[in-house]
């Protein structure tokens, strides 16, 4: 069975690209997408978009078009079971059907291993962001504790010397611009 890229199929059908998209894009149960998010055709599907072409140049609208595989795929695709989607193999050998199997059941432990993988590495991380806090917090502390002698001292300072410690605390007063250039 022959695969098509988006861009192969729009040049059989001498279309853009975007517009490849936008026709699956209207109708997802019958040009579904890889698991990396690409439209890979089937000879059949591009028939599919060729039937949707001619409509739309004999003057169909889009949102009237409907697609009568569109609505057999979307019932099949609500039995199956979530995940990516995986094409049925057209082969009527038994040998073929069981590798196909094995194939499909691969790629579900792969997956589930890999949500699993993602899953440890998440709470790794959170360990790892608790901790920083922690640590966060104990140096704040331990911040405040140097702090505290210092404002103390300061406290004592003020009230020995009041009048030197309000002189601190009022910022100085700024000079005017003319004041600057003839003080001399």
């Amino acid at each position: 069975m022959e695969m098509f890229k988006t861009k192969e199929a729009a040049e059989q059908l001498s279309v853009s690209q975007t517009t490849i998209k936008r026709w699956a894009a209207m109708f997802p149960a019958s040009f579904p997408k890889d698991r990396f998010g690409h439209y890979i055709f089937t000879t059949q599907e591009v028939s599919l978009l060729r039937s949707i072409k001619e409509r739309l140049e004999q003057g169909e609208s889009l949102d009237s078009i409907t697609l009568a595989e569109n609505q057999l795929q979307a019932e099949s695709q609500s039995q199956a079971e979530p995940g990516p989607i995986i094409r049925p193999l057209p082969v009527t050998e038994p040998p073929m059907q069981e590798v196909w199997s094995r194939l499909v059941r691969i790629e579900r432990s792969l997956d589930q291993k890999a949500d699993e993988v993602v899953s440890v590495q998440l709470l790794q991380q959170r360990q790892e962001l608790e901790e920083l806090r922690r640590l966060i917090q104990q140096l704040a502390v331990s911040i405040e504790s140097m702090q505290q002698p210092r404002l103390q001292a300061a406290a004592a300072y003020e009230e020995l010397h009041p009048l030197a410690a309000m002189k601190l605390k009022t910022p100085p007063k700024k000079r005017g611009l003319l004041r600057t250039f003839f003080s001399l």
